[in-house]
């Protein structure tokens, strides 16, 4: 993790783009469209799911947190096979009752360093789960 102007940057990993995790979240969505298969599109929500799954490991959120907010802009579609790397900035935390609100900006980018995907998310973690 590296910090940068009072924000931590957290990298999310590497991934290699390959039809058995296409058709393992296809399913895991219930998502029958076709074209994904006949064209070798990647479904923008995976990648997503990739680097808000790689965020909360590395984050280690006890149990009750509650994913909030995304949002997503997805700059260009990928192909099976392509390789992509993830790194997200964390803001500082903000709170509000027994609540914490952790906000990350992620960036997906592909193997030229050309972002694919960029988003936002919210997690809202009590005081009772165990941040203080």
């Amino acid at each position: 993790m590296l910090a940068t102007s009072g924000n931590l940057v957290v990298e999310l990993g590497r991934w290699d783009i390959r039809e058995d995790f296409i058709a393992e979240y296809l399913a895991a969505v219930d998502d029958g469209q076709k074209e994904y298969g006949e064209h070798r599109l990647v479904p923008p929500l995976a990648l997503t799911a990739l680097a808000l799954g790689a965020l909360l490991e590395k984050l280690n959120m006890p149990a009750g947190a509650i994913h909030s907010l995304q949002e997503v802009e997805t700059r260009r579609g990928l192909q099976w096979g392509e390789t992509v790397a993830g790194t997200a900035t964390l803001q500082r935390p903000r709170r509000r009752g027994n609540l914490h609100f952790i906000t990350a900006e992620y960036v997906i980018t592909d193997h030229g360093g050309a972002p694919v995907q960029v988003g936002k998310t919210t997690v809202l973690v009590t005081m009772e789960a165990g941040v203080e």
